[in-house]
This record gives structure tokens, sequence and C-alpha cells, in this order.
């Protein structure tokens, strides 16, 4: 049983959908095993709902070991999301995270440090402390040029830009690369 407080997410794996269920399903949609664990507390009759939540959750639990379903808390959510900063697609709408409610939960900034600084032909390439690489997309350039253990600030742009500060300077749109 999961004790850590926040929001439990259930993600189920599009290979086990049936086909017919896959074009069906929505982001949104609770998965299969989940849904039937709920309808047993509709049920009066206490042998009847007894046998259905051990039926139901014995099923849940077996998709879970299948990795059909994944089961984790609002916190290794928002690590993961942390982890995916900078990426342009929507990871967590692809992987059934998303929605109009998780804005507010969007990560806006992000700090750490530089690792290593290089020029390219075509502007900056920084590898940062939390294991991300950036690359400069603009013609802009720092007053200072960055160096190993700088604090970096990156943060998020309109319509999918990111800029990056480094020791507080003007920052300079970048995209990450890896």
């Amino acid at each position: 049983m999961l004790k850590s407080p926040g929001i439990v997410f259930l993600i189920a794996s599009a290979a086990a959908l049936p086909a017919a269920a896959q074009e069906s399903a929505d982001a949104n949609t609770p998965p299969e095993a989940y849904r039937r664990l709920m309808e047993c507390r509709a049920l009066t009759d206490p042998a009847r709902r007894l046998s259905c939540f051990d039926d139901s959750a014995a099923a849940l639990e077996g998709a879970t070991q299948r990795r059909e379903i994944v089961i984790s808390d609002k916190r290794a959510l928002k690590q993961a999301k942390r982890g995916l900063f900078g990426f342009s697609a929507p990871v967590g709408r692809l992987m059934g995270f998303g929605g109009d409610s998780d804005d507010a939960d969007q990560v806006a900034e992000v700090a750490s440090t530089v690792l290593q600084a290089r020029r390219a032909k075509d502007g900056w390439r920084l590898d940062l402390g939390d294991g991300s690489t950036w690359e400069q997309n603009d013609t802009r350039d720092f007053v200072l040029s960055p160096k190993s253990g700088d604090p970096v600030r990156i943060t998020r742009g309109a319509l999918g830009t990111y800029f990056l500060s480094v020791k507080s300077q003007r920052a300079l749109r970048m995209r990450r690369v890896k």
C-alpha cells in the first residue's frame, strides 16, 4: 500500500488494452482494473462486495506486476516532470499525466550549475549538474563567459522556448538536447 501523501496515478499501457479499447480510451479514462475495483463500492450485499473487492484487487495487483499499470504518487510525478524539463514533446500528456488541471503543477523554472561550457560555431553548449545539456539558439552572447560551478537558472518562455541565465546575467534562448 502507498503511504506517501498525494494523488495516486494509474497508467495503463496501450499494449495491455484490446485494440477496440485503445481506440476509445483517452488519457483521462482510468484503467479497466481500477474501474472494476471502484465499482465494487456500489454492491450492498457484504459477501458479494468482499468477493468483488478481493477479485478486483487481485486483478489490479496482477496488472501492476505485469507493468500494464504503473502506480506512482504526486511527488514522483513532480520529479519526473522536473527531469524532463526542456524537452519540446508534451511527455506528460503522452504518458497520461496531462490534462488542464496539471498546468498548475507544471515546472516553470529549474536551477542548476554549469559542469562544462564550450563555445560551438552556433553559440554556447552547456552541460549542467542535473545531467541536462543545453544549446544556444539565438545570436546574443553572455557578458561573462560561463564557467564550471556557475549557478544557472532556466525559465520556460512562450511557445515552447526556454531561457537560460548564468550568474544572473541576461538570459539567452536555449534548447535542451540531452
